[in-house]
């Protein structure tokens, strides 16, 4: 069964390396992808937090790369900039890739560049990494984080506006309910797990998985280890989320998000142990059709109320 994954770091990792997406040392390439049946990835640029000029370089040149590694292997991946991309990649037995931006400093105060990058194939934005910046503020706020800036619910919906996705995975909580108020298409909290089974700041607690729930979004459940467990790190717990999870929101509001490429202590290694997935999950005692929703239907479905 295709699989869909809402997030790797490939795209920095390949920047920085000098690497190629067909195949490579790191934890995500085609190769593998292919092996482990992966039919849709959402593929993250990421610069540490920076002044928006310099932030601006440092994504332009992995949007390059990104389209520089797309046209080289045309016959295997293919760039999703509408759902109807999604069907015609599927039909041709293409990986769909949607091109996603971890931290929105690099758009500055207005949102001229968030046009061009649009214009250039981005579809997915998370507008914070873990610190505060000119639209929201992120997890390593802590108490002190806030809600959306002016210029962020401004984000927010122009992004509802043109059909773009919203991620929620790295923001404080005051920002992640503000978008709720001005966002109104399905959200997702991309790489993410249970705050009750794991208390790192980066998962979702109770209350916040509901509303994810109630806004039809989803999450998609990551390979990090410190985000599985803080003693137990292993499949079992990291399946213990998804259960969890599945249990308190439903399984139409579960999906994958990996991080390969994002952290070094990973649950599953790489990209090629995906395919052992559907018989673990089996184990868990999932259902062929719940395993088929939250390995790829629940991210079809969702982005067919998302995208243009």
């Amino acid at each position: 069964m295709p699989i869909a994954d809402l997030h790797c770091d490939t795209i920095s990792f390949l920047t920085q390396n000098q690497l190629r997406l067909a195949c490579n040392h790191g934890q995500y390439d085609l190769q593998r992808a292919a092996q482990a049946g992966i039919g849709l990835q959402f593929f993250a640029m990421f610069t540490m937090p920076d002044e928006p000029d310099r932030a601006l370089r440092a994504i332009s040149k992995q949007l390059n790369r990104f389209y520089q590694e797309v046209e080289a292997n045309e016959e295997k991946i293919k760039l999703v900039t509408s759902f109807q991309d999604i069907k015609t990649a599927d039909q041709a037995g293409k990986i769909s890739a949607i091109l996603h931006l971890e931290g929105a400093e690099c758009l500055g105060s207005d949102l001229d560049t968030l046009h061009l990058l649009y214009r250039w194939g981005l579809r997915s934005i998370g507008l914070t990494w873990n610190a505060r910046n000119q639209f929201a503020c992120g997890v390593a706020e802590g108490d002190a984080g806030g809600g959306l800036s002016k210029l962020g619910r401004m984000l927010a919906e122009e992004m509802d506006q043109l059909g773009m996705v919203m991620d929620l995975a790295h923001m404080a909580k005051a920002s992640f309910y503000d978008v709720l108020e001005y966002y109104n298409k399905p959200v997702l909290a991309t790489h993410a797990n249970s705050f009750r089974l794991c208390p790192h700041p980066r998962n979702l607690d109770d209350d916040q998985l509901k509303k994810l729930a109630e806004h039809r979004g989803l999450i998609g459940i990551t390979q990090v280890a410190d985000f599985v467990g803080m003693e137990r790190q292993d499949e079992a717990a990291m399946l213990d989320h998804l259960v969890y999870i599945a249990d308190l929101i439903g399984v139409d509001h579960v999906a994958l998000g990996s991080d390969f490429d994002g952290a070094d202590k990973m649950i599953i290694k790489d990209v090629s142990g995906y395919q052992q997935l559907p018989q673990l999950m089996k184990k868990r005692g999932f259902s062929q059709e719940e395993t088929e929703k939250i390995l790829y239907r629940n991210v079809v479905n969702t982005l067919a109320s998302i995208l243009m």
